[in-house]
Parts: structure tokens; C-alpha cells; sequence
């Protein structure tokens, strides 16, 4: 009798990270004139070099610094490679950086002639994780000092000891404010919903976008129930009358603060995000009597303060986690009866109204928005068991990798992939090149497969410093891609 085989899905990395490709190894940093040990690699993918930045920025508090070119690297742990923090601080001052000490000390500046990088160094027991960023100028508070942090007691030799925790929300990066999100009427309004199903929005062109997303000519959407949505530098706020709804962008998470530590991190995002930016005076839960931490929902409630007008505001949040990310969505209304009738399912551990609300983070795309290359990629691994022995069976694997290129009115797309059993893999190209007609909500490519002419969904969703482009070809083929040069 034939044994049955079985597939078990034990990977899928999300669509704009690439597999292999974007995890190299490397042996030096170019930008530090610093030597790594063996088994270093370096980490490109677009998800983790997003993190990388937030949890680097979060040490800035000088709206004219600006960091940039952000590098990952994760190394073999200090115990194997012997790289721990006092061989990184004399290599570095061999090459004749000045090293600045700050408040946490994972980080430190270092200072060249012109040159100025933020580092943040972190020894763990299976890896260590070395981040850096270009800064355009030094630090104002600490530009005077030469000395290397000192480790705190109890602390490996070398090592930038771990803070308790990590820094709040800093403050925004754009020297001007932008303008409120507009008001509504509120005394003919009905008490709003949240959406069930994904919205439809018209485009509204603001009069002066926020600076940090200039370069794109669209920063505010009008969906056709009523919420608005605009763009501002922490975030994408949804309004709809007296209810806004703010969708934080990515911050820093980092587990270990949360692993028998006693601190829960629904309470520590409340805490130094929520409590300082809405003055919250109260906090509860919505537990439903679940004794269980871990089966708790990552949701907190209370009264605070609008940001902007200070009026009294009942606050909800809910926390999303994925790997070294937080996501954080916000919703504040006039008062407890009107919160619960628009989010009646707000602290819904699997299917809260709040995290709903992320898909009014979507922008129309201009017709001089494109110009550039744009990459998306992703993989997928299946292993296979006999079900009658138990025995492992091998493993089949799955990659694509997309490319687009907009100039004007022209393009040009590749695509690749490999697929087939590990060991023997079955690979493709295709590459096409036309025209493209780009409106609000849409492109349209010409000499797609087979020549024919195709068109694509499209939107812009907002993320910290930039935009990721979504397409979808009505046939099955969806792309978010992320813009490389």
C-alpha cells in the first residue's frame, strides 16, 4: 500500500523580505574600516533594516539629525566568536573614531574628522546584533565627549549592557507641524461603525503635505463611509466626525524586555508611548476574565487628552507584535458610550475592530510617483513526512522575486522564481518591458504575457521615512514592493 504523504508548512517569510538573497555573509564593515569574525553576515532584508532605523532614531532627539544608510549585521555569539564590546571599542578607536557614550548603553556615536554614525550593539546568547547608521552631524549634548561607555556590573566584559527598557516614541522628525487632520460636523453626524469590509476611497489633494513625505503628491485619502486619512510624521491618522483612529508606524520590540520580567508589553507600549502623547489618567482592561497572561488580549483603555486640542478623550489600544516589530493602533472618541458603539469588538483578541483600521492606510499614486526601481520578493518551504513510518521525506521550496523599474511613461519588469525539491530546483525569468499609464488607483503596462496589455490595482501605504507600492493584477498576482534606488 502506497504511504500517504503529508505536507507541513513550517516557513513563510513575508512578501518584501527575500530569502538567501538579502542575508550575505560579510566580513568587514566598509563604512567603519572594521574586521567581523567568521560567520557574520549581513542582514539587507527591507523589515529588519526597518527596525534597525526605528530603534536607532529613537535615540535621536535632535529634529535636524538625520540618519541614514542603515546596516545590519548579526554575528556568532561573543562566547564562540570572542568579538564582545571591548574588542569592538578598541578596533574602532584604532581606526580613529571618537566614541560618544549615550544613555543606553547598547548605543554610542562615533565621530571621524566629518563623519558621524550611530551604533547600537547587543550581545545575546545565540547572536550578537550590530546596527549603525550615517548621521549628518554630530550630537549637540554630547559632541564634546571622547570616553567609551562603561559596562555595568554584573555585565559581560565589554558588553553595552541591556537597558530595562527600551526608549519611548521619540518626537517628530520634521521641523514644521503639519496641520490637523480636518473636522467634521458633529452635530448632525451619526455614530460611526468601524469598517467590516476593506473601503473604497476618492483622492483628496492636500494643500501642503507633511515635509517628511514630500516627493509624493498624495498624502490624504477620502474613503467613500466617511473616514478621512492623512499622513503625519509618527503615524496615518483616520478620522470619520469626533473619532480619530491613529495607525503608529513600526517601533522597536525587543522580547527579552518581556520574558520573565514581570512587565507585560500591552502595559509597557500604554505606559511610554500612549500615556505621554494622550496624558492618560486612567487604564483597564477588557480581559473577559482570562487569568492567563499569554491568552490576554495586547489591549489597554482609559481616559486621556487629545494631542492637539486637549479635550477629554477616551482611549483604546491594541498591540500587534511580529518580529522585533510593535505595531500600535490607537482609537479616541468624546466619550466611553460612543467608543464602544463604533468598536464594539475593540479588545477582540482575533478579530478587533481596531486592526481593522489598518486598511484605510492607503494612498492614491501620482503619475511622477513611480520613477525608480521597486522590489518585492518572498519563499515558502514544505517538508514532507511518510504517515505511516514517521520518516522524513525531503522538503520541495518555493521562491519569487519581482522587479519594477518606472521611468515616465515607460517600464520594465522581472520576474523570477525557483521551485522544486531542495537539491534540484526548477528556476524561471521572465522579463517584460512597455509603456505604463498610471492614474489615482491604477497603472496600466502594455506587452504583459503574451503581448497582451494588463492592469494593475495600485495604492501607496505609509511607512516611517517612505512608501510601500501595492499591486494587484486582478489575476491573481499581488506585489508589495518597496523602493530600492
Amino acid at each position: 500500500m502506497k504511504a500517504l504523504m503529508i505536507p507541513i508548512l513550517v516557513c513563510f517569510l513575508p512578501f518584501y523580505i527575500m530569502a538567501q538573497k538579502n542575508v550575505i555573509p560579510a566580513s568587514r564593515i566598509p563604512a567603519l574600516n572594521l574586521s567581523l569574525p567568521d560567520g557574520a553576515k549581513q542582514d539587507k532584508r527591507f523589515l529588519i533594516t526597518l527596525a534597525a532605523a526605528t530603534l536607532l532614531e529613537s535615540e535621536v532627539q535632535d529634529p535636524k539629525i538625520n540618519l541614514t544608510d542603515v546596516e545590519v549585521y548579526f554575528l556568532p555569539p561573543a562566547s564562540q566568536s570572542g568579538f564582545n564590546g571591548d574588542v569592538l571599542l578598541n578596533n574602532l578607536e584604532k581606526s580613529g573614531f571618537q566614541i560618544l557614550p549615550t544613555k543606553d548603553e547598547k548605543m554610542a556615536w562615533l565621530m571621524k574628522g566629518a563623519t558621524t554614525f550611530l551604533i547600537y550593539f547587543s550581545m545575546d546568547k545565540s547572536e550578537t546584533s550590530f546596527y549603525l547608521a550615517k548621521s549628518n552631524m554630530p550630537p549637540k549634548a554630547q559632541n564634546q565627549g571622547t570616553t567609551a561607555p562603561t559596562p555595568a556590573p554584573n555585565s559581560q566584559a565589554g558588553a553595552m549592557t541591556v537597558p530595562a527598557h527600551i526608549p519611548p516614541l521619540p518626537p517628530g522628525r520634521s521641523a514644521t507641524t503639519p496641520s490637523s487632520v480636518p473636522t467634521q460636523p458633529q452635530s448632525s453626524a451619526p455614530i460611526q461603525t468601524a469598517p467590516t469590509e476593506k473601503p473604497s476611497p476618492t483622492v483628496q489633494k492636500p494643500s501642503s503635505p507633511p515635509p517628511t513625505f514630500s516627493g509624493y503628491q498624495f498624502s490624504t485619502s477620502n474613503f467613500d463611509d466617511g473616514w478621512i486619512a492623512s499622513i503625519q510624521p509618527d503615524g496615518v491618522v483616520v478620522q470619520k466626525g469626533e473619532t480619530k483612529v491613529y495607525l503608529f508606524f513600526v517601533l522597536p520590540y525587543q522580547s527579552e524586555n518581556f520574558s520573565g520580567t514581570g512587565v507585560m508589553d500591552r502595559d509597557y507600549y500604554w505606559d511610554n508611548h500612549i500615556t505621554p502623547l494622550f496624558k492618560t489618567s486612567s487604564k483597564s482592561y477588557q480581559d473577559g476574565g482570562e487569568f492567563i497572561s499569554s491568552l490576554q488580549p495586547k489591549y489597554v483603555e482609559g481616559w486621556g487628552q487629545d494631542p492637539q486640542t486637549g479635550q477629554r478623550r477616551f482611549i483604546g489600544m491594541f498591540l500587534t507584535v511580529s518580529p522585533n516589530a510593535a505595531m500600535l493602533t490607537v482609537a479616541s472618541s468624546s466619550d466611553e458610550a460612543n467608543f464602544r458603539q463604533t468598536f464594539p469588538k475593540a479588545a477582540d483578541r482575533w478579530d478587533s475592530d481596531l486592526l481593522r483600521m489598518s486598511s484605510y492606510n492607503k494612498f492614491a499614486v501620482g503619475p511622477n510617483d513611480l520613477n525608480g526601481t521597486w522590489q518585492s520578493g518572498g519563499s515558502q518551504m514544505t517538508q514532507w513526512y511518510n504517515t505511516v513510518t514517521g520518516a522524513y521525506a525531503g522538503a520541495t521550496f518555493a521562491a519569487s522575486s519581482a522587479t519594477f523599474s518606472f521611468s515616465g511613461n515607460t517600464y520594465s519588469s522581472i520576474h523570477n522564481g525557483a521551485t522544486g525539491a531542495v537539491g534540484a530546483m526548477n528556476t524561471f525569468q521572465q522579463e517584460y518591458k512597455g509603456n505604463a499609464t498610471v492614474t489615482n488607483w491604477s497603472i496600466i503596462m502594455t506587452n504583459r504575457y503574451q503581448g497582451k496589455t494588463q492592469q494593475f490595482d495600485a495604492h501607496f501605504q505609509a511607512v516611517r521615512g517612505g512608501r510601500l507600492l501595492y499591486l494587484n493584477d486582478r489575476s491573481g498576482g499581488e506585489y508589495t514592493l518597496v523602493k530600492i534606488k
